[in-house]
């Protein structure tokens, strides 16, 4: 950009900042109609006649351009910190550019509110996220096509994170990829369709997603990628375990390595749980004990790792009654008090722990059931129908049994119904 356009730009800005007219800033230098095309960047003029408006304005212009020129990098920076997760140089790019007036140049002011939302995803505050999400919305038909596609990934991210899969998997399958080419998205594509159970695309869009980390020699995201492919090559049968133990632990050395230990917490539950689904629960519950001890309570997977170490203590009767309470009523305090599992996962434990039949049954038909269908999880659906219709046929409720029948058949339709 030339520096005539930078340079004009800057003085509107800090113009409209100090609440001056053209007319007050011209006085004894030059015209209004000078002024403006200046601004605009349609003119040339002497450095005599900017360094008199720039004295005026009480700023230095050859540093505002520098300043101008460094934030542009600042919020390329700033957007591979986030794609390549890094915490600390995320924070410490958010504080240098939030401290820089110039963000709120027309030429930054979209890409900064795009970059501060995928930040405060990042950092797991999607309500902060959403209220900037708002505002880059009040104005997205000002959006370059490259904006408008990022905002499409922000709010795929956003809608992950809330637990809204089916929406998160249609804005995503929507952005232009010859507009956009942070094939990252892949990768969130990947997510959401595990959250649904779609395993055949969740590979599919992981193996997109992992081509690109490659490329960009993004370590900590291959290890997230490989994560999700090995997920899904257990997910509708089981894999051999051996092959898949040894893949995990693979992956578990490399986040050694690299000293991502929130990744090997993850790692750690997701060979739990595969142990677990082998009814190994000894070995998982000794790596479902290692992966609580890698966060901490106030972190959301804490709850998601509580929440299989008890399914498993449960199945494997390795606890006793009051055991588990104790840890059923800890989930159900911590998931109250921090963004992680819905409450009612650990109610549920209790309930059937206490044996309360009918408050168990109630609490799927009235919170669980909804949640699962709202988000689109199709197997805890099937789980949690089958469940509730064999207790209505229990205890007699014919109607309401006949009433899930027919969602349950409904939501099974052959691929050949309605052919002749």
């Amino acid at each position: 950009m030339g520096e005539f356009l930078v340079e004009g730009k800057i003085i509107k800005f800090y113009r409209e900042k100090a609440q001056m007219t053209q007319k007050e800033l011209v006085q004894g230098i030059c015209s209004i109609t000078h002024l403006s095309k200046i601004e605009r960047g349609i003119t040339e003029y002497s450095k005599e006649m900017i360094t008199l408006l720039s004295e005026r304005l009480q700023i230095n212009i050859k540093e505002e351009v520098r300043k101008y020129h460094l934030l542009g990098q600042k919020l390329d920076e700033w957007q591979n910190a986030l794609i390549s997760q890094q915490t600390e140089d995320s924070a410490r790019l958010k504080k240098e550019i939030e401290d820089e007036p110039l963000k709120e140049l027309p030429d930054f002011h979209a890409s900064y509110n795009l970059i501060l939302s995928r930040y405060h995803l990042f950092m797991n505050l999607p309500e902060k996220a959403f209220e900037r999400i708002q505002i880059i919305q009040g104005k997205e038909s000002q959006l370059s096509s490259y904006e408008r596609n990022y905002l499409k990934h922000i709010m795929g991210i956003y809608y992950f994170l809330t637990g809204q899969y089916k929406d998160c998997i249609n804005i995503l399958t929507s952005i232009d990829h010859s507009g956009y080419h942070h094939n990252e998205y892949y990768y969130h594509l990947a997510l959401a369709h595990h959250s649904t159970h779609s395993n055949i695309a969740s590979y599919y869009y992981a193996e997109k997603a992992l081509a690109y980390f490659h490329k960009t020699l993004n370590v900590l995201r291959i290890i997230d990628t490989e994560t999700m492919m090995l997920v899904q090559l257990n997910a509708r049968e089981l894999h051999d375990f051996e092959e898949t133990k040894k893949k995990y632990d693979s992956l578990i050395k490399m986040c050694d390595a690299c000293q991502a230990y929130d990744r090997k917490s993850k790692l750690l539950n997701n060979l739990a749980f595969e142990c677990y689904r082998r009814k190994r629960f000894a070995d998982a519950r000794k790596l479902y004990e290692r992966a609580l001890l890698l966060v901490d309570e106030d972190n959301p997977f804490y709850t998601m790792f509580l929440d299989g170490y008890i399914n498993n203590a449960i199945k494997g009767k390795l606890l006793n009654d009051t055991e588990l309470t104790d840890l059923a009523e800890k989930g159900l305090r911590l998931a109250r008090k921090h963004n992680g599992m819905p409450p009612f996962y650990f109610q549920l434990h209790l309930f059937a722990i206490q044996e309360e039949e009918e408050k168990f049954y109630r609490l799927i038909e009235e919170e669980a059931l909804p949640f699962f269908r709202k988000t689109g999880y199709i197997v805890l659906i099937d789980h949690y129908e089958k469940k509730l219709f064999h207790y209505f046929v229990k205890i007699n409720e014919t109607t309401k049994a006949l009433q899930l029948a027919q969602i349950i058949i409904e939501s099974h339709k052959s691929h050949y119904d309605g052919m002749n």
